[in-house]
């Protein structure tokens, strides 16, 4: 067996859990010939096959305990190894033929990361030396730019058809969104990959969108607006899509800070001009074009030259450290959160048709509630948050112009 190529090494092996004891085990399977490559002793540091006796762990008493198990047996008995169990150096453990065979049956079960959640690794995590992450993501995310194009209130939105119920929906969705985006990116702006491209003072919205809140709804009814509880479910989906990834992996975030914040750069200032003109009725011929009430949240008053922003922010996300697993699982990411998007389109158009949108405040007037009653309002305020994804993909048409 320790003449067979690792890569042909067949999982699961034929088993031998006919055998007596552990010296049989040694006897008969190449990996543990010389002792168990689990154990760590100061006394042998050369080879994995000198690690350690096999007879001394009470996981192999009654045979090998790997034999016949599935991926997931294989997975749980892994996570369920001691915290105090002797170390593994997986890269010694690969440097002998009976060692690499353990290592590569390892490998077909495990993936990277849990590998190192369950060994843990003495050296740092092999960066790519230029991983291009942000070219990686503009090219993996091309075919959800195109769906999203063809989103009936993507056209609208880009044809300034929207109307001011409608614009209000999507500031709700936002705020939700960026308020849990923009935790998530504090709590962990320390990442390696969030650190080089967490700009909080130059990008954060949170703010601008709850001034701009006040502005349509009035300040009488920010915080009915702004209530979680009121989340329809594409916005929750999509609020609960960024922490379940933050959970597997905080770099992930990187996925969404780069589908939002760019989006709003790119296309925020001709979207803006659209608003002005079909939203809020303004004229460029008016004294009160040159005014960002109500639309706070394109003004980025913190960067300078918004350009050169954004060829840093792409420099940057472009040498992001990351492992060749964890850039493709961001791409993915990135994927994902425009399919999100996509689907909270789908339903503030559909809300728009069934006239069940949250009336804003009229102009130089209290609010009223003229689509809908008063008695709907839990049910349809909740409905407000569907368009949460709509500058993520409005402005990544834009993308390619900026």
């Amino acid at each position: 067996m320790s003449d067979v190529p690792a890569s042909s090494v067949p999982f699961p092996h034929p088993g031998i859990d006919h055998l007596a004891n552990p010296e049989e085990l040694k006897r008969q399977c190449p990996a543990f010939a010389a002792g168990c490559p689990y154990a760590k002793t100061q006394d042998h540091a050369s080879s994995i096959a000198s690690f350690g006796e096999v007879s001394k762990c009470p996981a192999f008493q009654k045979g090998c305990p790997f034999s016949n198990k599935s991926k997931e047996e294989v997975e749980k008995m892994f996570a369920d190894i001691p915290a105090d169990h002797p170390p593994v150096d997986m890269e010694k453990a690969a440097a002998t033929p009976e060692g690499a065979i353990l290592v590569q049956m390892l490998n077909q079960l495990l993936s990277e990361t849990t590998l190192a959640a369950i060994f843990g690794k003495n050296d740092k995590p092999q960066y790519l030396e230029d991983p291009q992450l942000a070219a990686h993501m503009r090219k993996g995310t091309m075919a959800a730019h195109k769906a999203a194009e063809n989103s009936v209130f993507t056209k609208r939105f880009l044809k300034g058809e929207i109307n001011r119920d409608e614009y209000g929906c999507y500031l709700t969705s936002l705020y939700f969104v960026y308020r849990t985006m923009e935790r998530l990116l504090e709590k962990h702006k320390d990442n390696a990959a969030i650190k080089v491209i967490y700009f909080p003072h130059e990008l954060n919205r949170q703010e601008s969108l709850l001034k701009d809140l006040k502005y349509y709804y009035g300040e009488e009814r920010l915080a009915q607006v702004t209530d979680p509880a009121k989340m329809a479910p594409a916005v929750r989906e999509y609020v609960e899509a960024m922490e379940s990834a933050c959970a597997k992996d905080p770099s992930l975030l990187v996925a969404h800070s780069y589908s939002r914040y760019l989006g709003d750069l790119s296309g925020g200032q001709i979207l803006a001009k659209r608003l002005k003109k079909h939203v809020l009725g303004l004229s460029e011929a008016d004294g009160t074009w040159d005014s960002d009430d109500g639309l706070a949240f394109y003004v980025f008053k913190n960067i300078g030259n918004q350009n050169e922003f954004k060829n840093e922010y792409r420099e940057r996300l472009n040498m992001a450290p990351v492992t060749k697993e964890s850039r493709d699982l961001i791409v993915q990411e990135a994927i994902h959160s425009f399919e999100l998007n996509i689907a909270l389109f789908d339903e503030i158009q559909r809300l728009s048709e069934e006239k069940a949108l949250i009336s804003t405040k009229k102009e130089g007037a209290a609010y009223c509630c003229n689509n809908i009653a008063l008695s709907r309002w839990p049910v349809a305020l909740a409905t407000t948050a569907a368009v949460v994804g709509v500058g993520a993909v409005v402005y990544a048409r834009y993308w390619k112009r900026s």
